[in-house]
């Protein structure tokens, strides 16, 4: 088949970004062509893409950037659209080379603009070629420009995949954005959700549009299981840690020598200079790590594990807790830590209670998590050890900035748990499946996709929830002290458990993973779809 995959964004980082690099990779690998839209920059090291077009709207016309000999059967050619150097997004950050502004800021006519570049973009690519399926992510702009471009006259299939920033970042905030949505909705084929979460949150927010119902479909993610692995025993962490240190040894020396992140458009996507350095230093046959990854995003409760951290040092001081990432609220975590090492009390609940003084951005609901840790603080004994803890937490955190998969495969396996406590709707719980191929047990709040996600594991599982006595991390005031308790209750029953034990768990982990979540089973389900027509 003839597929084009219509992205706009990179194929690093967040969710949606590696789902497309995911599917565009499995759908070569079943031997189909693709024809993906997006702005990733460079190739290297993304095996499936054989050429990368960059378009040129003085001339009008493509020229190859950079082409490669590919692994797979089927062959990603991706076209780059000139954006005049506007890139419009749900959520704000730095990518060089581009002006950017979040939708909700966008005028009309910046936003018809930016679709423009886009339609003449695609036109251009698609003239003397046919597409068998046109498959768009988010429900703006990507289906807007693909629908209002040449290929609605190829009358091919067109499936939407619905992702959970756009809506909650975007669509819900602003009239205008939704009008664009119902003209993705209207005139897409298929709208498909990773999860069930996300199929309900869309329909409850279009609710007077009888079309989103007939055309929904849930196909959840997939995990790339030829790339995450469990440890084969636990001596091999040494082996995996001095793999992914040389790795980053060499990604930095190649920065020095003029090829920087900043030349593919991803400037807050860095790794830290001494991200190897400081990796090198835990001994991670001693130490205990809780890891988390993903952006450097209050909404994704970072917060939350910092302030749960001297709970767990109280018992475990050789605990290290690793922030895998990139994004705009590491300030906010930084400013938390400080106040934590300097024993400053009113400071540190001034930042939990009320962020939004620290970031206008930031929602001042967000403090509520944190009600019952701020009432145990005004208990003397209490706040004496957890600031005695604090004292030494500078050096029990470790941001290493953005990694990417082929880093986070090594790391993943060496943590003793991995954490995602999300206060926003998350779609799908993709970070938790990683971490179950991986061997890797996860700590995920009971929110949206994620708790679909957990309900999966949860009756493998049964018997750990049962005797390490896990709370509920429901989004209340008990958060904070529910998560510290779990983190402190898995390290618990790990540490009672032989090596023997300790490879059930990574089997039972990584069999989760291969049952239920595949990117070949994800995109033939997709495939299917182009044979068949919603109900409306």
């Amino acid at each position: 088949m003839e597929i084009v995959m219509i992205h706009g964004y990179f194929l690093k980082g967040t969710g949606s970004n590696l789902f497309v690099k995911n599917a565009c990779r499995e759908l070569c690998r079943l031997g189909h062509h693709v024809m993906l839209f997006c702005q990733e920059h460079d190739v290297c090291g993304i095996d499936f893409i054989e050429t990368l077009y960059g378009y040129d709207r003085e001339k009008g016309r493509y020229a190859v950037r950079e082409s490669q000999e590919t692994p797979y059967p089927g062959k990603c050619q991706l076209f780059r659209p000139d954006l005049q150097g506007f890139l419009p997004v749900y959520v704000y950050d730095q990518y060089s080379g581009y002006a950017v502004k979040e939708y909700t800021d966008c005028t009309r006519e910046e936003i018809e603009n930016y679709l423009a570049c886009n339609q003449e973009a695609i036109n251009c690519a698609m003239k003397d070629r046919r597409a068998d399926l046109v498959w768009s992510n988010h429900s703006i702009m990507q289906p807007v420009y693909a629908l209002r471009s040449d290929l609605s006259r190829q009358k091919c299939p067109h499936v939407m995949t619905v992702h959970g920033s756009c809506l909650n970042f975007s669509v819900r905030h602003r009239p205008l954005l939704r009008e664009y949505a119902l003209e993705a909705i209207r005139k897409t084929d298929w709208i498909t959700f990773v999860s069930g979460f996300s199929n309900r949150e869309f329909r409850d927010f279009f609710d007077d549009e009888p079309m989103v119902e007939g055309k929904s479909k849930v196909i959840p993610a997939g995990v790339d299981l030829e790339n995450f692995h469990p440890l084969r025993h636990s001596s091999e962490k040494s082996s995996r840690i001095t793999r992914l240190i040389k790795e980053l040894e060499r990604d930095r020396q190649k920065t020095s020598g003029g090829h920087s992140r900043t030349d593919e458009g991803l400037s807050s996507w860095q790794t830290e200079e001494d991200a190897a350095v400081n990796l090198g230093r835990i001994d991670f046959q001693k130490e205990r790590m809780i890891l988390y990854y993903g952006k450097y995003l209050w909404t994704k409760g970072i917060h939350l594990l910092i302030a749960a951290l001297p709970l767990v040092l109280q018992r475990y001081p050789e605990t290290r807790l690793v922030l895998v990432g990139y994004g705009s609220s590491r300030p906010y975590f930084e400013a938390i830590l400080m106040a934590m090492e300097r024993g400053e009390r009113q400071e540190l609940i001034r930042l939990l209670r009320d962020p939004q003084a620290f970031d206008p951005q930031m929602d001042p609901a967000g403090g509520r998590h944190f009600g019952s840790l701020i009432r145990s603080l005004s208990v003397a004994d209490f706040a004496e050890g957890y600031f005695k803890a604090a004292r030494r937490i500078g050096s029990r955190v470790l941001f290493t900035g953005y990694l990417g998969h082929d880093h986070l495969k090594d790391l993943i396996p060496c943590a003793d748990i991995t954490a995602a406590p999300s206060i926003f709707p998350e779609a799908f719980g993709l970070v938790a499946v990683e971490s179950l191929a991986s061997g890797v047990f996860p700590l995920l709040t009971n929110n949206s996709g994620f708790a679909e996600v957990a309900a999966q594991y949860a009756e493998e599982f049964d018997a750990i929830f049962h005797k390490a006595e896990l709370k509920p991390m429901d989004l209340d005031d008990d958060l904070v002290l529910a998560l510290a308790h779990n983190m402190t209750a898995m390290l618990d029953f790990f540490e009672a458990l032989d090596e023997a034990g300790r490879e059930t768990i990574r089997r039972s982990a990584r069999k989760i993973s291969e049952d239920r979540y595949s990117w070949v089973s994800m995109v033939r389900q997709y495939l299917e779809l182009a044979a068949s027509r919603p109900q409306i």
